[in-house]
């Protein structure tokens, strides 16, 4: 389902929609930008390919933009409890968004990019507490070794691999017109940090219809919709957890902290999220090089890849590693 293949993502090859006009960026760690990709929908706003997913099989085209959502098990209601089997939607002409986890630079530039972030700390420790739960680790593991486990076919742990994939898309918001969502701020005004997106989207919704996707978007939706798909044994593990903002500060012990280290200092400062408590020694630095290939960016356009590894050098040495 997934296809890793840049030049995949990088038009949406549905009828109607011949081109993406905006992109929203979210790491694979738990951001909670499901939220945001379900709200949208809900303001009839298509997503095609979801995350590099191809769901274009699931859509019916009922006439010009009017697509049926048409997958039985509805398994992917636990990240957008909106795709209910058989439901119709009256999709607008734009935006049209990529929703993505890619390093920058791996598709053509878009004219504006929304970056969904969490709390590095918070998508470290739901990460963790999710892998645990899934069984893809032993629940007895610590939070320090697992962060410094590789992460996928990476040279780089977990946590390295957080704190480049940031800073590189620090470095590429600089050239572009952004918008930063944090998934704290949608705990804290799901209204209004949904009115932000839209209007840097430029989406024209009423209050009426913004107040009416965020409540088929809540948390408390997406789990419902989880525990049914897990009872009808569509699902085998719960994702959806804590639904919670800065667990870290009431979580995490020295030892936590000290794992993560001061490779988020400068991020969190440009994020506005709070410093740790205490200096911490510099990480090694990772090898970029082995990154790049890890990316799989051979295949690039040569000004693509050559830009991604000048961010991912910055990106580098904003995080301290020595």
């Amino acid at each position: 389902m997934f296809d890793p293949r840049p030049h995949f993502h990088e038009q949406p090859e549905v009828e109607g929609f011949p081109r993406y006009d905006c992109e929203i960026a979210s790491s694979e760690m738990p951001s909670g930008a499901s939220w945001l990709a379900n709200c949208l929908l809900e303001l009839n706003v298509a997503l095609w390919k979801p995350w590099g997913a191809d769901l274009r099989g699931d859509w019916r085209q009922r006439g010009g933009r009017r697509y049926r959502y048409d997958r039985h098990d509805e398994a992917w209601r636990r990240l957008l409890p909106s795709l209910r089997h058989g439901r119709e939607f009256a999709f607008r002409a734009a935006p049209v968004p990529r929703l993505t986890h890619a390093w920058p630079g791996t598709c053509a530039d878009l004219p504006r990019t929304l970056l969904f972030v969490r709390d590095p700390r918070d998508a470290l420790y739901s990460f963790w507490q999710r892998a645990r739960r899934a069984g893809l680790e032993d629940a007895g593991l610590p939070f320090a070794e697992f962060i410094h486990r590789p992460w996928f076919h990476y040279p780089l742990s977990r946590v390295d691999f957080l704190a480049l994939w940031l800073g590189a898309w620090r470095q590429a918001l600089q050239d572009r017109e952004h918008l930063i969502v944090r998934y704290e701020d949608y705990r804290a005004d799901a209204l209004g940090t949904l009115r932000r997106a839209a209007d840097f989207l430029g989406i024209g919704a009423a209050e009426a219809e913004l107040g009416r996707a965020v409540a088929a978007s809540d948390f408390q939706v997406a789990r419902a919709a989880e525990q049914a798909l897990i009872a009808k044994g569509t699902l085998q593990a719960q994702f959806i957890r804590a639904g919670r903002a800065e667990e870290w500060r009431s979580h995490f012990d020295t030892a936590m902290h000290a794992a993560i280290g001061a490779r988020f200092d400068s991020l969190n400062r440009w994020l506005g999220y709070a410093p740790g408590p205490a200096p911490a020694a510099a990480a090694p630095a990772p090898p970029l090089e082995q990154v790049l290939l890890a990316a799989q960016a051979q295949p690039w356009p040569a000004e693509r890849a050559q830009r991604l590894i000048r961010w991912l050098i910055a990106a580098s040495m904003d995080a301290g590693f020595t």
